[in-house]
C-alpha cells in the first residue's frame, strides 16, 4: 500500500511556489485556490517536507474549534506517515511535528505561552500554515503570528545560506483574499504568490459549473436595512426578510427551480433560518436548521439525515460558510443578501464540488430593492461581466470570449471549457470506469480492480479486487475527492503499462482475440473497434459481475 498520495498538477506547482517565495527571503507569502481545491492535502505535504528538510516543527492555525478534527483527519487521510497533534479546547498535544491550533482556543489563556514553552524540549517551530487565510488581519491572529516569530522579516530580502534566517516561516490559503469589513491584508502576508479562479478550476473540471436565479422579495428595500462593518447587519436583514415574506417566496422557489437538487440555505440569523425551515416544510421540502449553538451530535445527526436524502435541504445562519464539506449539494439558496464578495464566493463555494451524477450547481439569489449586492460575476472577476439568460458561468466565458474579452481569451480558459468532461472523474487522467449500479473503478491490467465504495457519513473506501481473490481495503473513510486521488495513485503504482485515457495503444485497432473475449461478455462491437472502447466494455462487463450484486445491499 502505498504511503503518500498523488497530487494535482496545481497542488504541486502550488507547494513549489512557496518554496521559491521563501528561498526569495519572502516570509508571509499567500496562495489562493477556491473550496475544492484539496488545501488541506496541501498543507499535509507542505507541512512533512518542512519538516523532514527544515527540522522544524510546524503550526496548522484553523479558524474555528470544529475544523480543527476535520483538518486533522484530511492531513492523515493525505499523509498517514504525518505525527499529527492537537490543540483544541481540552486537547493540547503541543510535543508534536505538526500540530493543527484553534485560533479560538490559543487566543484564550496560557494556551499559546505553553505552545512556546514546549519548544524548549520538544523542538523549535519553525512555519506557520494559516487555513482561511483572510481572516488573519484580525487581533487574535496577529498576536498568535507575532508570538510565533512570523514578522521578524517584513520585507523579501536576496536568496542566501539558510542558515542566517531567523523567525518562523508562514504561509496563508483562502479562497479570497479579501474581507468584508475592509481591513486590509497587505501588512500579513506580502504577496499572493500562486492563485487559480473558480472559472479555471471548472474548466478543468475539478469544479461543477454553476448558473443563476434571481428570487426577488418585492418587499424587501435593502436601503433601509441597517449596515455593520461594511455589510447588512445580521439581525435587521433576517426581520427584514422574514417581513417580506422572504421564507414563503423561498420555499416556492425551490420547488419550482430546484425540486430535484439538494440545497443548502443561507440565512442571516437564527430567526429567519427557523422561519425559513418551518416554510420549506410546510412546503413538502424536508429540512433542519444548523446554528452555532446546535450541539455536536445533534449537528452530525442533521447532516447524516442529509446525506441519506431523509432531508432534502439544510437551513442554517452563517455555519456552513467555512469547512462544510457537502459534496452531493447542488443548489445554494443565497437568502442572506451581501455586499462582502468573499463571504459571497464562501457560500456559493459549499456547492461546487464535483460528485457522482452532479453535473453543475444552481444558486438562487435572494434580492430585494436598494444597493449592489455580491453576484456569480464575482467568482469571476475580470472573465465574465454580464450573464445572458440562463447562461452558466463557463458558458458566459466561452460567450465573452467569442465576442473579445480579453482577459478570457489570455487565460486559456475558454477553449479548456469547451472541451472539459463533465465531472471530476472524466477529467481525470487515469480511465475511470461506472458499472450499471454506480460502482466507479480503475482497471489495473493484471492485477484487478482499484474501485471506491461508499460507506457512512459519505465517505469512501479504496478497495482493491485481486481477480477472484478477496476484496482488500487499502484506505478507510475517506472524502470523495482525497479518495479518488488515492484510487488514482494505487492504480499507477501497480500498473505495469500504460493505463492511462491517452495512452498510444487505446486507439489501436482491436485484434480477433479481444473482439472474441467481448462477444462472450455480450459486448456489441462496431465495425473498427478500438483497443480502448472493447477494453473499457469488457473491464466494465467483469466489474459488474463483482460488484453490483453487493452495491444493491449497500444503504448509505
Amino acid at each position: 500500500m502505498r504511503t503518500e498520495i498523488k497530487l494535482r498538477d496545481y497542488q504541486t506547482d502550488s507547494i513549489q511556489a512557496v518554496w521559491s517565495a521563501w528561498a526569495n527571503g519572502m516570509q508571509r507569502p499567500a496562495v489562493v485556490l477556491p473550496t475544492g481545491s484539496g488545501k488541506t492535502v496541501i498543507f499535509a505535504h507542505l507541512a512533512r517536507d518542512f519538516f523532514e528538510l527544515q527540522g522544524g516543527r510546524v503550526v496548522v492555525l484553523v479558524h474555528r474549534d470544529e475544523l480543527a478534527d476535520q483538518t486533522i483527519k484530511a492531513m492523515q487521510d493525505a499523509d498517514p506517515k504525518l505525527n499529527v497533534g492537537k490543540v483544541k479546547a481540552a486537547d493540547n498535544d503541543i510535543t508534536a511535528d505538526v500540530m493543527v491550533c484553534s485560533v479560538q482556543t490559543l487566543a484564550r489563556g496560557n494556551r499559546l505561552a505553553a505552545l512556546l514553552a514546549a519548544q524548549v524540549w520538544s523542538g523549535d517551530i519553525r512555519l506557520a500554515i494559516v487555513d482561511e487565510a483572510h481572516h488573519a488581519a484580525a487581533e487574535s491572529y496577529r498576536r498568535i503570528l507575532t508570538e510565533l516569530g512570523c514578522f521578524t522579516h517584513s520585507e523579501p530580502r536576496p536568496a542566501a545560506d539558510d542558515s542566517i534566517w531567523r523567525g518562523t516561516r508562514c504561509v496563508g490559503f483562502t479562497a479570497t483574499l479579501a474581507r468584508g469589513d475592509g481591513v486590509g491584508l497587505g501588512d500579513v502576508w506580502q504577496e499572493v504568490v500562486f492563485s487559480r479562479s473558480v472559472l479555471w478550476m471548472i474548466s478543468r473540471g475539478y469544479l461543477v459549473d454553476v448558473r443563476g436565479k434571481a428570487v426577488d422579495l418585492d418587499h424587501l428595500n435593502l436601503a433601509t436595512v441597517k449596515r455593520s462593518g461594511g455589510d447588512y447587519q445580521a439581525a435587521a436583514l433576517g426581520a427584514a426578510i422574514v417581513a417580506a415574506r422572504g421564507p414563503e417566496i423561498i420555499a416556492t422557489a425551490v420547488l419550482l427551480y430546484a425540486a430535484d437538487r439538494r440545497p443548502i440555505v443561507f440565512l442571516p440569523d437564527v430567526a429567519s433560518a427557523l422561519a425559513t425551515r418551518d416554510a420549506l416544510n410546510a412546503a413538502g421540502v424536508s429540512a433542519a436548521v444548523v446554528t452555532g449553538t446546535v450541539p455536536r451530535e445533534e449537528r452530525l445527526e442533521i447532516y447524516r439525515r442529509y446525506r441519506t436524502g431523509e432531508l432534502r435541504a439544510i437551513v442554517n445562519c452563517m455555519v456552513l460558510t467555512e469547512g462544510a464539506d457537502f459534496p452531493w449539494a447542488d443548489c445554494a439558496v443565497i437568502a442572506r443578501p451581501t455586499t462582502n464578495p468573499p463571504l459571497y464566493i464562501q457560500m456559493v463555494g459549499r456547492v461546487l464540488r464535483p460528485y457522482p451524477g452532479k453535473a453543475d450547481a444552481l444558486v438562487l439569489d435572494v434580492t430585494g430593492a436598494g444597493g449592489r449586492l455580491a453576484t456569480l460575476i464575482d467568482l469571476a472577476p475580470g472573465e465574465v461581466t454580464r450573464f445572458e439568460f440562463g447562461e452558466s458561468l463557463g458558458e458566459a466565458a466561452v460567450r465573452e470570449e467569442a465576442e473579445g474579452n480579453e482577459v478570457v481569451a489570455a487565460s486559456n480558459i475558454a477553449f479548456s471549457l469547451k472541451h472539459r468532461e463533465l465531472d471530476m472523474f472524466g477529467a481525470s487522467s487515469q480511465a475511470w470506469l461506472k458499472t450499471p449500479a454506480g460502482v466507479l473503478f480503475i482497471p489495473v491490467a493484471g492485477v484487478g480492480e482499484v474501485f471506491l465504495w461508499p460507506v457512512e457519513d459519505g465517505l469512501w473506501d479504496v478497495c482493491l479486487a485481486p481477480g477472484r481473490a478477496k476484496w482488500q481495503r487499502l484506505h478507510q473513510g475517506m472524502p470523495l475527492g482525497t479518495a479518488q486521488a488515492w484510487a488514482e495513485t494505487e492504480a499507477e503504482d501497480r500498473a505495469e503499462l500504460n493505463s492511462t485515457k491517452k495512452a498510444r495503444w487505446r486507439k489501436e485497432p482491436a485484434h480477433l482475440r479481444q473482439v472474441a473475449v467481448a462477444r462472450s461478455y455480450r459486448v456489441e462491437v462496431g465495425d473498427d473497434p478500438r483497443k480502448g472502447e472493447l477494453s473499457d466494455a469488457i473491464s466494465t462487463a467483469v466489474a459488474a459481475d463483482k460488484f453490483d450484486e453487493w452495491m444493491k445491499r449497500v444503504k448509505v
